[in-house]
């Protein structure tokens, strides 16, 4: 009994002083060379790409405002998510570099989003600075030249999404595919075209442009959510690869991956769901006949389907992910065989 109480006092004890840091911005740098500060770190890992992956928010814990990994519950937590969301879906076709990063717990992180400025001046900027600090040594360290894709769920997304707003050099002619942005919180289109007014990076339009952002929100058709959609937000359908109105049915859904908590499993269900970018509401529209299963019973609104926005439509993702790496390949790697082509 005193051992666990020395444990609780010694774990509120470090949380009360992570909380003092981060008020203060006083926090160190992580050292990124250290594997202990990596969720995946695929040095020597199979796959003709790379893919560079943050995780959504994954604590809410009110007495502490970042999320702390050496407390071995959240690094489980975390390794299971992220193992889950990049080789449950991609398995072995890339590399996976997702380091940890100091992300905002999840209360705090919706007072941030509600604030109408922009996530570098929240308390959201320690995980941004972070994720900015592992990319630099991913490139420096491990890219050696080959061909990545951004990928980020929520949170995940906001700290990529800053990362290509602050690093002007990355372009597909040092090896950036695509940045898949999912569960981005809204942002318009005319938003976009002021962040990236000097530069080649654009909202994806189809399957296989290169060097573009990928975003879209999941909700049912009665649902709002003004926080992740509404006019002019940003929305492309991961199943036909288009912006406007046309449905895509069931049958083009290559299969959703369901990943189980308690288990650390992930299922597989082939032609899940159909679904139609609503460019009026600015989201991505899933009409399922049981959605409470799927919005969390409301978790962040009735019909919001937030925490499935990658789920849904994971063979989609994957498959797409590949495509538009061979049309890097194409573009940038002249007419050489493609790996992907061989398989």
């Amino acid at each position: 009994m005193k051992t666990r109480i020395s444990n609780r006092m010694r774990q509120a004890a470090r949380l009360l002083a992570l909380s003092l840091l981060a008020w203060a911005g006083m926090l160190t740098a992580v050292d990124y060379g250290q594997t202990g500060n990596w969720v995946i770190c695929d040095k020597d890992g199979p796959g003709s790409f790379d893919i560079f992956y943050v995780y959504p928010t994954l604590v809410a814990r009110k007495e502490a405002p970042l999320m702390d990994w050496q407390d071995p519950k959240v690094a489980k937590k975390t390794k299971g998510f992220a193992e889950a969301q990049t080789r449950g879906i991609f398995r072995s076709d890339a590399r996976i570099f997702a380091p940890y990063v100091r992300q905002l717990e999840y209360g705090r992180c919706l007072d941030a989003l509600k604030a109408g400025v922009p996530a570098e001046q929240t308390e959201m900027k320690q995980g941004i600075r972070d994720t900015l600090d592992a990319f630099d040594w991913y490139m420096k360290n491990c890219n050696g030249g080959r061909p990545f894709i951004l990928l980020g769920h929520s949170q995940g997304a906001v700290d990529l999404y800053c990362l290509l707003k602050d690093r002007k050099d990355i372009s597909p002619e040092k090896g950036f595919a695509a940045a898949c942005l999912i569960g981005l919180p809204r942002i318009t289109g005319e938003a976009f075209a002021r962040d990236f007014a000097d530069r080649a990076v654009v909202p994806a339009k189809k399957a296989d442009d290169i060097g573009v952002v990928v975003i879209w929100n999941t909700q049912s058709p009665q649902a709002e959510n003004p926080l992740f959609t509404g006019p002019g937000t940003l929305c492309i359908n991961p199943l036909n690869w288009r912006t406007d109105n046309k449905p895509a049915g069931p049958e083009e859904n290559l299969g959703a991956v369901f990943y189980d908590y308690r288990t650390g499993k992930t299922k597989r269900v082939p032609h899940f769901c159909g679904a139609t970018a609503d460019p009026a509401k600015g989201a991505l529209i899933v009409d399922l006949p049981v959605r409470s299963q799927y919005d969390a019973k409301g978790f962040m609104g009735a019909g919001v389907f937030h925490m499935n926005d990658i789920w849904f439509f994971a063979e989609n993702l994957r498959a797409n992910a590949k495509l538009r790496i061979r049309a890097w390949r194409n573009a940038f790697e002249g007419k050489r065989p493609d790996p992907e082509q061989t398989k």
